[in-house]
This record gives structure tokens, sequence and C-alpha cells, in this order.
């Protein structure tokens, strides 16, 4: 049984959350004993066009920009779709199931391979309502529908990381939809460091690891702590990452005069080692698939706290390891950090405990590696 892992875009090219996952699947699988390779893009030509990475070989495809920008960039995606069915020509018996990460233009890519040479092929979906991966495809004007209609009519195997996303894809018009949720790898936390944190510290240190983009709501998670350092004053707030809403941040951080409260840290190489001497991480996206930070930041056994989006209530149990906030306003949030920041307080080893039970029952990368092993069984046996 040999996998081919199909993703546009792969580490260190970009960090995100589907590239993370591809990354961990690839490592789960190949310790099952699985033959597994990874097809994607570079947009160096003196990238590396063949490397081996945690035993799985990369093959990246020359593409000056990311394959599923799509819009005026459009030639660019065709381009790398016609290479990789060259590839595809030459390389069709290297690989028995097509694994597509992300149900966008790679997942026309991946259905149009999976045609064109009679393979059986899955999609992991990564975000969710108006979000959603193939709602997202279906909007780009004229091509959209028509790449969106040929994943449709193609009938692959969906895979759902939270039960938002299997409703949203059934709406969508997808028949076969399997549940399986993202994965976080047990080897990246250094206990050693977390226990050496210091409990009896007085300040409670907020924090946010990912993506400062407009989804992410950087502006209302500054909004509700503004207004919890009105009645909080031993609180500070640490920003991990970077994007477009970094300097609207910066200028907020300035007129509320928040400069003594709020670190901005920019891009790390090591988030989880950062992250672990901080107590709270809060997460104010308006959407989500099943969130990296949050798996990180349980992995960690931090205290959690996350407005209402897909995969929030699998990772957060209110009382036990955080709290789903009611809402997406400020407020909302600000009320669920008021009552994690009790939760840290009272019961920090109780919350550890929790998580880590959670994750050695549900989100280990060896128990979401032999799911997908035997996902991949039942479809070549189908």
């Amino acid at each position: 049984m040999k996998i081919l892992m199909l993703t546009c875009q792969y580490m260190p090219d970009v960090f995100g959350g589907a590239e993370k996952q591809c990354g961990r699947v690839s490592k789960g699988i190949r310790a099952q004993g699985v033959d597994v390779q990874i097809l994607t893009s570079r947009q160096t030509l003196k990238g590396k066009s063949k490397e081996v990475i945690d035993a799985v070989p990369i093959t990246r495809l020359y593409s000056p920009f990311p394959p599923d920008l799509l819009g005026r960039w459009i030639l660019f995606s065709v381009y790398w779709f016609l290479r990789v069915l060259i590839w595809g020509v030459f390389n069709n018996k290297s690989f028995d199931i097509i694994h597509c990460h992300q149900g966008k233009f790679g997942a026309f890519v991946g259905c149009f391979l999976a045609r064109m040479f009679k393979k059986p092929i899955l999609i992991k979906v990564g975000n969710s309502n108006q979000f959603m991966d193939f709602s997202a495809l279906k909007a780009k004007k004229i091509i959209g529908p028509i790449l969106a209609n040929f994943v449709l009519k193609t009938n692959p195997t969906i895979v759902a990381i939270s039960d938002v996303i299997a409703k949203n894809c059934n709406e969508f018009g997808f028949e076969k939809i399997i549940s399986i949720p993202n994965c976080i790898d047990t080897t990246l936390i250094d206990y050693e460091m977390l226990n050496l944190k210091d409990k009896k510290n007085s300040n409670v240190n907020i924090f946010y690891h990912g993506r400062l983009e407009p989804i992410k709501k950087i502006d209302i998670l500054l909004e509700a702590f503004y207004i919890l350092t009105a009645t909080h004053k031993n609180i500070y707030l640490h920003l991990i990452g970077t994007g477009s809403v970094l300097l609207n941040a910066e200028k907020y951080i300035t007129e509320k005069k928040l400069k003594n409260n709020v670190t901005l840290y920019g891009e790390v190489p090591d988030p989880i080692k950062l992250i672990q001497q901080f107590d709270i991480f809060v997460n104010a996206s308006e959407a989500e698939g099943f969130s990296n930070s949050l798996l990180e930041a349980l992995l960690t056994g931090k205290v959690l706290v996350s407005t209402p989006v897909s995969g929030a209530k699998d990772a957060i149990y209110d009382g036990k390891n955080g709290y789903v906030a009611k809402g997406f306003s400020a407020l909302d949030i600000k009320c669920s950090i008021e009552n994690s920041i009790d939760l840290y307080h009272s019961s920090i080893d109780e919350v550890k405990n929790f998580s880590d039970n959670l994750i050695a029952a549900s989100f280990t990368v060896d128990v979401i590696a032999k799911k997908y092993v035997e996902l991949y069984k039942k479809l070549i046996i189908n």
C-alpha cells in the first residue's frame, strides 16, 4: 500500500495548519510501515526538488507562485497542474491512493489524477462554515464552480476533522464522509521546561500563537484583553506570529497604552518551546477547521479559551481544561478568560492531567495514523 500526499504548498515555504498536519500524518503512517511520499510545489528555482524529511520522500515541482491562488495567478495554477499530470504519467505506479490536504485547487488536481489513473482518493477538509474549503473553491470567479463540480462528481472520500465540517460537506453534496480529527506530535514537548514553570507567580500570561490575519480576529482579542486590564492588574498578553493585521495591532496597543502589558514576538522558530512558559491560550478566531495552535496549547497543558469555532469543543471541556466562549464578541471572550484565570489559579494540575489524558486517547500522531491506515485499507478493498 503506497500513499501519495498531495498538497499545493509545504514547509518550509509555508507553515500553515494543513502543511503541519500533512507532515505529522505522513510521519505517523510511515511509522506504521506504510509507504508514503509527498508531492508539492516550490516557489524558488534554487529550492530542493527532492529531499527526505522524517523518512518521507518529498518531491517539489516548481511554480513561481503558490498554485492554489487561482484568480489572476491562474496561469501558474495551470502550469503546476500540468507538471503534476506529467509527473503522474511517469510515477503513477509509485502510489495506490491519493491523499489531498485541503479541498481547494489541490483537491481538483488530485481528483483529476485519480480519474486519470483510476486511483482512490481522499480529501481532508481544513476549514468550516463560510470558509469551508469547497465553498472557497466554488467562490473563485468563473472557473471555481467548474472545479468544485468536478471534485463533487469524482465522489471522493472526505475526511472531516470536526462535526461542523462533516455537516458542511454533507450540505455541499458529498456522500462519503469520514470523521478523523487533527493530530499533535507529543515529541514536540519539553517536559523538563514545563516542570520549571513557577506555579506560585501571581502574574497571568495569556497568549495566542498563529497567523495574525483578519479571520483570527486579533482586534477582538486585544479589545477583550483591554477590558480585562481595568480589573486585573497582573495580566500580560503575548502574540506570537505575523500577518497582515500586525500593523493595526501595534496601533491599537499604542493607542490604549498597553505596551507594558502586550508583547509581540513575530515569527519564532519553535513556538511550542516559547508557549510553555505562559498560562492561558486564547483563540478569538471567527472560523477554524481544527486549530493546530489549540492542539499545541493543549499539548503544553495550558488552560484554553476559544470562540465556538469548529473543533473547539473537541479539545476544550468547560471547567475541566478551559472554556468555550458563548459567542464571538470581546465581552464573550473576556468572560471566558476570567473563568479561565480562576481555573488556572485553582486547578492547573488537574487541567494538565485532563489534557494529557485527552491527547493520549484522541489526538496523538500514533492514534490518528492508525485511523488513516484503516481507512486506506478500506479504500484499497473497495
